[in-house]
């Protein structure tokens, strides 16, 4: 839990008793009277403030822990909202292929298919010395000091081996040099006889081949015996075509591909025939549905617990946090107290919710079919998304789900579905006189922007944006206003006269719930942490109220108990002095 209250404090103060009721005892010698069940009872009868203080501390504390949870959930299903808050991550894109090679799409890929000819894969260079075999791993190699010396994508790499160094030792000495590490590979080779040594390349790609130039006076080992079992060389492919030439291919040094298909990685695993196979890049449509009733579920949560902490909802709210009712039975199941906040702050913090939810997303322009402009999809209504209305319903005030209208609009266009939840900060311009060259996220507020300006003599002279004057320079606008600071626009026509546009920077449900949610969900200024605050002070208060009325009643007490001791004292004197008159006028009579 990220709030920390500002007013909470482990130092409370809490009053000591100064009662001297256990001091003092009575005879019982007075005239009967049981002076302590009237002490109790009149303290009792005096408590009625104490107690309505202890209740209502009491009450408040679990309204404390109960918004401190509700808190808990918001800070949950921003960050859950989070994790596909871009169109790519909201919907992502599949691939489908054939058998010489795989793909991955990014959201940067287009929708479509391509055919793909693989020549040939990129591999790595090998040689091995195939003229000379080895007896053991431990034949020694070197007699004496010399240097192994070969090329290695046009790098010369000289390797000191020093004298009795067998085969197995070359092989180390060539693994573990700086100056071949991440470059060349040494190993050998057992044919069930003999051990062969070999050396290949680290990396794949016609331009890291290896050539030995020296083998000193390795036993063994000359650069004349070595076979080139591995060419170096790229892989080779042709993308819809291109390039045409029947013996021009586009290379490239690894067999995994990121720059030909724009956000498209192909892992090409086998070559192909001329016909070459097929690609395919389409949208997941699938898991963009299953992200829709995931934002459905998660925020229909929060709608859930704001409304039955509000006593939305004629329903038990269940909340292991919630302060329970102790009873006299320890194993029997405590049971939790119903709380219901009534707050204009959780009210508000609904409404603004519920507003999101309802109204179209901020930048968003209804589609007009007949100037075929505009957004597809402007409201979530539009997707078959709902709220239940019918008070009683398990899921009043819900968010509800046409599905054959979801799917409808999926079939229709699902990017323009996307877009409604996960566009984030997108700025466009509905008029040919103006384009958006960029704005500045977290200054540039989504919306829709009026801009005029005005072009003399060749010149722009001037502009505004929303009637606020805007900065002009060359051919270019910038934003300056409270809500348009960063907006930077450029200037398409440029003939004489005054000139108007509209650009609307778009901003998709997940964003503006995110947004909502964190203001809400602030430390120490955030709304909830606020509401927070005001009732941990209001505990503070009622502690201060608990003292002094506790003091008050103990103090009470110490008064009765010694004014009632007092009375019980004299009606002991006066009991005895009534029975002594009494046996003297009896002894006098007699």
């Amino acid at each position: 839990m990220s709030y920390v209250s500002s007013l909470s404090s482990s130092d409370t103060t809490v009053y000591t008793s100064i009662s001297t009721s256990g001091s003092i005892t009575f005879s019982g010698l007075g005239n009967g009277t049981d002076f302590s069940e009237i002490i109790d009872a009149t303290i009792e009868a005096e408590s009625y403030k104490l107690d309505s203080y202890e209740e209502d501390q009491e009450e408040k504390e679990a309204i404390v822990e109960l918004l401190e949870t509700l808190d808990e959930l918001m800070e949950d299903l921003s960050e859950t909202l989070s994790e596909f808050d871009e169109i790519d991550e909201f919907l992502p894109m599949t691939t489908t292929t054939e058998d010489a090679f795989t793909a991955e799409a990014d959201g940067d890929a287009a929708t479509g298919s391509h055919t793909i000819v693989v020549n040939q894969l990129a591999q790595a260079d090998v040689w091995v010395d195939s003229a000379y075999g080895y007896s053991s791993e431990d034949a020694v190699v070197a007699s004496s000091a010399t240097t192994f010396t070969f090329t290695y994508a046009g790098e010369e790499i000289s390797l000191d081996i020093a004298a009795g160094t067998t085969i197995e030792g070359l092989v180390s000495a060539i693994n573990t040099s700086s100056s071949t590490t991440g470059k060349v590979t040494a190993s050998l080779v057992y044919d069930g006889d003999s051990y062969y040594f070999t050396l290949s390349g680290d990396d794949t790609g016609a331009d890291n081949a290896i050539v030995i130039t020296d083998t000193g006076t390795l036993t063994g080992l000359s650069a004349s015996n070595f076979t080139n079992t591995m060419t170096a060389q790229d892989c080779l492919i042709k993308v819809d075509g291109f390039p045409s030439g029947t013996d021009d291919w586009i290379a490239r040094d690894s067999n995994v591909i990121d720059d030909v298909i724009t956000g498209v990685t192909l892992t090409v695993t086998d070559t192909t025939d001329s016909a070459g196979e097929t690609l395919t890049v389409n949208y997941d449509t699938d898991a963009l549905a299953e992200n829709i009733e995931t934002f459905l579920s998660e925020v229909n949560q929060i709608i859930l617990e704001i409304q039955t902490l509000t006593g939305k909802l004629d329903q038990d709210y269940e909340n292991d946090d919630a302060v329970s009712t102790d009873t006299d039975d320890e194993d029997e199941e405590e049971e939790d107290e119903d709380i219901t906040i009534n707050s204009a702050t959780l009210e508000l913090m609904y409404s603004e919710i519920k507003s999101i939810l309802s109204s179209s997303g901020l930048g968003f322009l209804a589609y007009d079919s007949d100037e075929d402009s505009g957004d597809l999809f402007s409201t979530l209504s539009q997707l078959g998304i709902y709220t239940d209305t019918e008070e009683g319903s398990d899921t009043f005030g819900q968010l509800q789900l046409d599905e054959d209208t979801l799917e409808e609009c999926i079939d229709a266009d699902p990017y323009a579905v996307a877009a409604l939840f996960a566009t984030n900060n997108v700025a466009e311009s509905d008029s040919d006189s103006l384009q958006v060259i960029s704005i500045v996220e977290d200054m540039t507020e989504p919306g829709e922007y009026e801009v005029e300006y005005t072009v003399t003599n060749g010149q722009l002279v001037s502009a505004t944006i929303n009637g606020e004057t805007a900065t002009v320079s060359g051919w270019t606008i910038l934003g300056t206003g409270d809500e348009s600071s960063g907006l930077y626009l450029q200037v398409v026509d440029q003939s004489d006269g005054d000139h108007d546009g509209t650009v609307r920077v778009k901003q998709g449900k997940i964003s503006q719930l995110i947004e909502s949610i964190d203001k809400m969900t602030q430390d120490y200024e955030g709304t909830l942490a606020i509401l927070i605050d005001s009732y941990e002070q209001g505990i503070d208060d009622l502690d201060d109220r608990i003292y002094y009325e506790t003091e008050r009643l103990d103090r009470l007490e110490t008064y009765l108990t010694s004014k009632y001791a007092t009375l019980d004292e004299n009606l002991s004197y006066y009991t005895n002095l009534e029975s002594t008159l009494s046996s003297l006028v009896e002894s006098l009579s007699d």
